[in-house]
């Protein structure tokens, strides 16, 4: 099966142009994660906001459909779906995880990231 009938068929099987268009680069830009959203959200797995915006909107090729996140933690992929306009589900299986999440995810929402309007790609070597 090609990525083209993926596309059709499934609407998934390939990574998302960036905003302005261009490939997915090999490289993903990130930072360690701000102590503005450590602080939010005390989960030991926290990821920063700039980089999963860009694996969220990457994840969905056609620009449609939903992100699912089965060990949601924080809430942290969830904020960042809802953030760039994607429907999400999270899943936890600990409630403490998941009431930190009820609190985190609205507080991870308005985080603004260096990277929220230029998709920073490292040149290929």
């Amino acid at each position: 099966m090609k990525l083209s009938d993926c596309l059709r068929e499934f609407q998934t099987g390939g990574l998302r142009c960036t905003p302005d268009d261009k490939p997915f680069g090999d490289v993903i830009l990130s930072e360690r994660t701000p102590q503005l959203e450590r602080d939010i959200a005390g989960h030991p797995s926290l990821k920063p906001q700039s980089f999963l915006r860009q694996v969220v909107h990457a994840a969905l090729p056609l620009g449609e459909g939903f992100i699912v996140d089965p060990f949601m933690g924080s809430g942290s992929t969830i904020a960042a779906a809802e953030a760039i306009g994607s429907h999400s589900i999270g899943i936890e299986r600990f409630f403490d995880y998941y009431e930190l999440s009820c609190v985190a995810i609205p507080k991870l929402l308005g985080v603004k990231t260096y990277l929220a309007k230029e998709w920073l790609q490292l040149p290929l070597i």
